[in-house]
């Protein structure tokens, strides 16, 4: 993409931390707008709501999903995009889209004056909606906004760090990543979220949801992460707004130094991708052995995470 254009030394986010009716869409869309509405009053410039916020997710057949999904254009999303367009607000959203015959796990990022951008989740887990989903196959999508340039994730992708690595690579300056967290994913919100900010000097934004959905409890913990890996806010469960204050420019330079140490790196200029050749390889059976699951690890009623 071309150079990123310059941008406030200051810049308050939010991830938004509220639950779904599961598929009441009308229900969903009122929630969505009266937290961005609130989201606005405290000054907010950039907000993160959870995934498939709009349509809820814990899904149990192909049928349910496909009922509930959304074209990307239908009047439900277009009130939220004129709403943002309102109160000046860039929120990033989910929802199940349909397109054809096929439905995806989509982030949507609305911008003021209409621009916005989709993302279909890459890389699905079996678990809840994404049993029944399509995987995307869009190339990584980053968006040049008014504060920096902000690449898109969903949940299960911050798993995979050859996604955010292309993210980095492509000038993010911050990944957003909405989510359905449940209680398997506790070391995703423990360990996952500051790695993949730190090994990429990004900052990460990950909103949870702090809810129940068919029996199944969502963990919270969303958070707001620097580049080099500090948590700056989170929360535990319920409904919350997670609000930092951040200089996307520091999210730059890929280059540390230390002095007094007499230690230097460079993220990105140490790199040597002609040795890497694995990562873009497609795995076979012959190349992940079968191990037997531990008598100790608990499974998601829906499926592992």
């Amino acid at each position: 993409m071309s150079s990123p254009t310059p941008v406030p030394a200051t810049l308050r986010v939010a991830a938004g931390q509220f639950g779904s009716v599961l598929g009441d869409v009308t229900a969903n869309v009122e929630s969505t707008m009266e937290a961005m509405r609130t989201a606005r009053a405290r000054g907010i410039d950039l907000l993160v709501l959870p995934e498939c916020g709009l349509t809820g997710y814990v899904f149990h057949t192909r049928e349910e999903v496909r009922k509930v999904a959304l074209d990307r254009d239908a009047p439900e999303i277009a009130r939220v995009a004129a709403l943002a367009d309102d109160l000046d607000l860039i929120v990033v959203l989910g929802f199940l889209e349909a397109a054809g015959d096929d439905v995806f796990n989509t982030a949507t990022l609305l911008q003021p004056g209409g621009r916005r951008a989709d993302y279909r989740k890459t890389h699905l887990p079996s678990l809840g909606a994404d049993r029944f989903v399509t995987p995307g196959e869009n190339e990584p999508v980053l968006v040049e906004t008014s504060f920096g340039v902000v690449g898109l994730s969903i949940c299960y992708d911050l798993r995979f760090p050859e996604w955010a690595r292309c993210l980095a690579l492509g000038g993010a300056d911050i990944i957003v990543n909405p989510t359905n967290w449940p209680e398997p994913a506790q070391r995703v919100a423990e360990l996952y979220t500051r790695v993949r900010a730190a090994e990429n000097h990004v900052f990460v934004i990950a909103a949870n949801r702090g809810d129940e959905e068919r029996g199944v409890p969502f963990i919270g913990r969303s958070q707001i992460i620097d580049p080099v890996g500090t948590v700056l806010a989170s929360s535990e469960r319920g409904d919350a707004l997670v609000v930092a204050d951040i200089d996307p420019l520091t999210a730059r330079n890929k280059d540390i130094s230390v002095p007094e140490a007499d230690f230097a790196i460079s993220l990105f200029g140490g790199r040597r991708p002609h040795l890497y050749d694995a990562l873009t390889r497609v795995a076979t059976d012959d190349d992940v052995p079968a191990a037997p699951v531990p008598a100790s690890t608990e499974l998601h009623p829906n499926g592992k995470v």
